[in-house]
């Protein structure tokens, strides 16, 4: 496609998904697209291969040698293939999924989710063998990940399977949806399952609710209704149709994966049912309006990112415009990459929503997604990101984008640190135009030591400061960059020193009264090798800490 003017401040377009074709899906007969079908096929090529015929799970290191979760990712794969052994290894695969669920203790924190792999002990609060830990020896996710997994399997192969299975599937999500209402942000201990942790959320508004009307269970129906109403007031708050988990490519893949399953399979008369059309109708308009096509990625902040650059490591996002509109749509891993190897493990689930998904992604947006190389003007855009429907405590989110250079930033003011997963600013550039199939992309982004901060993208400049200095991390900013060509390093031609100097990007450096820290090397963020360059703020410093920085794109 040629020059695409993308020249606005805030996109505006056209409502896409049509429910007249939303409504016409047959499920049990559906046959792929061929964009669906090679997300299909790969995933199955990959998940075949490490699938363990003797004790019928998936291999996958995750608490132990196998993977429950991906286990569950490979049944629909196989029921919809249908070939050979495919549906009485479903049919065991699927019993072994039941088993895992860990139903014992039903006032404990982990009652109805499901171990992470087979061979690791149940969680032993009164013993030191497997303390119980959040996140660690049990993760409450499970309910809803294996939860709306089970869903879809029943949904659409329900008449594959054996009389009773499907009741007893019935069974374990209704003590996974009991489990998962009791959270609340704070109870249990450590729980951060608030309305706006957004995609196990929208995945217990469906399991809560699924499981609620063929229960007849009053109490989960109508916590399922609260929930999808309560999602969509917060979404809509402030006129932001915004996810609380903002501009987060991988996790964005999951509220694609949460919002098409409730279309597809939750109740007819459920509140989420509904909401999610036009939530995921209005999340591609976003996606449209922060999608680079000239560099093949979303322009920065991210609330949550495990890969910056989508053409080198897996985000779920790429997984869905590759079962959308086939791979190189979008910036697309290497096949063997190792993130994609394992998110990949979804790839067959999310292939058989691919019909619900295609109709909600407008003219517009698709036009942007679908469109590659250099495009003219700039955009900017501003919004406002609250977490619950009654917080004053939003954060500010600015980014800027043109063709070969975006800015992100973002401010917030918050006591607890959100950890390395949170990228509250980053700079990213085509740090080398002539690399195939999308420029390859350098990037340099603040890794978060303080909880509050604010970081605000301009036009061709950032600028971070930290107004709290009492809080721990604030004595120190520190840029960790990456990316950088061979070409430019490779017999000692360039070294970097700094932010000031890089290939095809000047930076000039305003951090008054702050001291700079020698550059190095050899770490690694996210899987991403790294310099790290740091100004610390040196002891006895008065006034706000800052760091602003002036670029100009010299390629």
């Amino acid at each position: 496609m040629g020059l695409l003017s993308l020249a606005t401040t805030f996109l505006a377009f056209g409502s896409a998904a049509s429910a007249a074709s939303l409504a016409k899906r047959n499920s049990n007969s559906q046959k792929l697209t061929p964009a669906a079908q090679s997300l299909f096929d790969y995933s199955m090529q990959v998940s075949d291969s490490r699938y363990d015929s003797s004790y019928g799970y998936v291999w996958y290191q995750d608490n132990g040698q196998w993977s429950v979760r991906f286990t569950a990712w490979h049944i629909p794969g196989l029921l919809h293939r249908a070939k050979g052994d495919d549906v009485k290894t479903a049919v065991k695969a699927i019993e072994n999924v039941l088993a895992n669920q860990l139903n014992s203790d039903f006032n404990s924190a982990w009652y109805g989710t499901f171990k992470l792999s087979p061979d690791e002990p149940d969680p032993t609060p009164n013993g030191p063998l497997y303390p119980p830990t959040i996140y660690g020896s049990y993760d409450p996710n499970w309910r809803e990940f294996v939860g709306t997994q089970l869903i879809q399997v029943v949904e659409e192969f329900g008449h594959l399977l054996p009389a009773g299975l499907e009741s007893r599937i019935e069974d374990a999500l209704e003590a996974a949806a009991i489990g998962g209402m009791r959270r609340n942000g704070s109870f249990p201990l450590d729980d951060n399952l608030i309305l706006g942790y957004s995609n196990p959320g929208i995945m217990r508004a469906l399991t809560t609710g699924w499981v609620g009307k063929r229960k007849n269970n009053k109490v989960l129906i109508n916590f399922a209704k609260e929930q999808g109403n309560d999602l969509l007031k917060l979404f809509k708050r402030g006129g932001q149709n915004a996810l609380s988990e903002y501009n987060a490519p991988n996790y964005y893949g999951i509220d694609i994966w949460a919002l098409a399953a409730n279309i597809a399979y939750g109740p007819k008369d459920a509140p989420m049912t509904k909401n999610s059309v036009y939530i995921l109708q209005e999340l591609w308009k976003d996606i449209a309006a922060h999608y680079n096509p000239y560099l093949g990625n979303m322009v920065g902040p991210y609330d949550r990112a495990y890969s910056r650059d989508a053409t080198t490591h897996s985000q779920i996002l790429s997984m869905v415009l590759w079962g959308v509109y086939g791979r190189g749509v979008g910036g697309q891993p290497p096949l063997g990459e190792g993130d994609l190897l394992y998110d990949i493990a979804q790839g067959a689930a999310l292939a058989l929503v691919m019909d619900v998904i295609a109709p909600t992604i407008s003219k517009d947006a698709q036009a942007i997604i679908k469109s590659k190389g250099k495009w003219k003007g700039t955009r900017f855009i501003k919004k406002t990101i609250y977490e619950e429907l009654d917080s004053n405590n939003p954060r500010h989110v600015t980014s800027w984008l043109s063709a070969e250079l975006m800015i992100g930033g973002q401010t917030v003011n918050e006591t607890k640190n959100r950890g390395n997963q949170y990228v509250p600013a980053i700079v990213q550039w085509a740090s080398d135009p002539s690399h195939k199939p999308y420029p390859y992309m350098g990037f340099f982004s603040l890794y978060p030591s303080a909880s509050t901060l604010n970081a605000k993208a301009e036009a061709n400049k950032l600028t971070v400061s930290y107004p709290n200095t009492t809080q721990d991390g604030t004595n120190i900013f520190t840029f960790a960059l990456t990316g950088i060509p061979p070409s430019w390093t490779l017999g000692g031609k360039n070294v970097v020193k700094g932010l000031e100097k890089l290939p095809c990007l000047d930076v000039n450096v305003t951090a008054p009264g702050l001291v700079k820290q020698d550059v190095v090397y050899g770490a690694t963020l996210r899987d991403h090798w790294i310099y790290n360059i740091s100004y610390a703020v040196p002891e006895g410093f008065k006034g706000t800490p800052s760091v602003t920085l002036d670029m100009t794109y010299t390629c």
